[in-house]
């Protein structure tokens, strides 16, 4: 235990050295105007300027490379664009561990065996993940219920006579984010070079909305074969509008088996609060015997695997 504490410890004040250097130089995360500079320098035309919006994944050198050879921490910071979190990949990982080693010192300074410290520091290290995957289905759901209105502006727009990149501009400006944000980043990169194909997949690797892609595949192909835009994007709203409508069916069918089944999830964890708190002799086998924090580790993770089984067996794949 004394080793752990104070490999903690060590672990604690590098978090914090890294944190603060990342917290004190503010770089340019911008890479339209990292674009511009490079224009400015005169560097040799055959010299691509890359308009991805890659971000790296830490201020310092050494860890940035570190973590580039991780794959894992490509697609985590994937997740957190698409979540619409400002911040390094990096700077992310850190305070994950961070929270962890901090509720395993306390853990560890109330004297709580080795087990439950283990168990509770493992809480706290993905607790920012599931905060991350909750930021990212709330930003998906808020642009997607955002989506419709924006593809009948840009019908709108067209109809009026705009051209698309006159659509796009004109749904940057007037929707609301995240809808405004994402269009503005398409906007620019229109502007500094990058074709409209290309452009519109990289949107939809952001998003990660099966709408988005099936209006990105649209125009693409309409842009290589012909057809009447308008009347494409107006199809298209139509559409995203009728699922929505199933997929609100769908929930108020399934709300009352997903409502008993967060009820039984959280009731061994009430009715072992009660027992704590009504007959504290009864509960407390469970952290003096040797047996108990295996025990309740393990029944922890089987309902945690059955959660998951019935979280995936509710989903709708649309």
């Amino acid at each position: 235990m004394k080793i752990a504490f104070a490999a903690t410890i060590f672990f604690l004040i590098f978090i914090a050295f890294e944190l603060a250097y990342s917290l004190i130089k503010k770089p340019d995360s911008r890479v339209v105007n990292k674009a511009v500079a490079r224009y400015a320098n005169g560097l040799p035309n055959e010299e691509e300027i890359s308009l991805q919006y890659h971000r790296k994944f830490s201020d310092i050198q050494v860890f940035n490379s570190f973590l580039a050879a991780i794959p894992l921490v490509g697609r985590l910071d994937e997740f957190m664009q698409q979540g619409g979190v400002k911040m390094l990949a990096g700077v992310f990982i850190l305070l994950s561990f961070t929270v962890g080693a901090v509720l395993f010192l306390c853990c560890s300074l109330l004297l709580q065996p080795l087990p439950i410290s283990l168990m509770i520091a493992a809480v706290g290290l993905f607790m920012p993940y599931l905060y991350l995957f909750h930021k990212r289905r709330q930003r998906k759901a808020q642009f997607e219920s955002l989506f419709p209105d924006a593809l009948d502006l840009m019908g709108y727009s067209l109809k009026a006579g705009h051209s698309i990149m006159a659509s796009f501009r004109m749904v940057a400006e007037e929707m609301a984010d995240p809808i405004g944000e994402e269009f503005r980043r398409v906007v620019d990169e229109i502007n500094f070079g990058r074709d409209l194909a290309s452009t519109l997949r990289n949107f939809s690797r952001r998003i990660d909305s099966n709408e988005l892609k099936f209006f990105a595949t649209s125009v693409i192909i309409q842009r290589e074969t012909g057809g009447n835009l308008v009347e494409l994007l107006m199809r298209i709203s139509e559409v995203i509008r009728r699922k929505f409508r199933f997929r609100e069916k769908v929930k108020t069918v399934t709300g009352e088996a997903k409502l008993s089944a967060i009820i039984l999830l959280a009731l061994p964890f009430f009715a072992g609060a009660a027992i704590l708190i009504l007959n504290p002799r009864y509960i407390q086998v469970l952290f003096s015997d040797p047996i108990g924090p295996y025990a309740m580790t393990i029944a922890i993770v089987m309902m945690s695997i059955g959660s998951f089984i019935m979280y995936k067996l509710v989903q709708l794949d649309m």
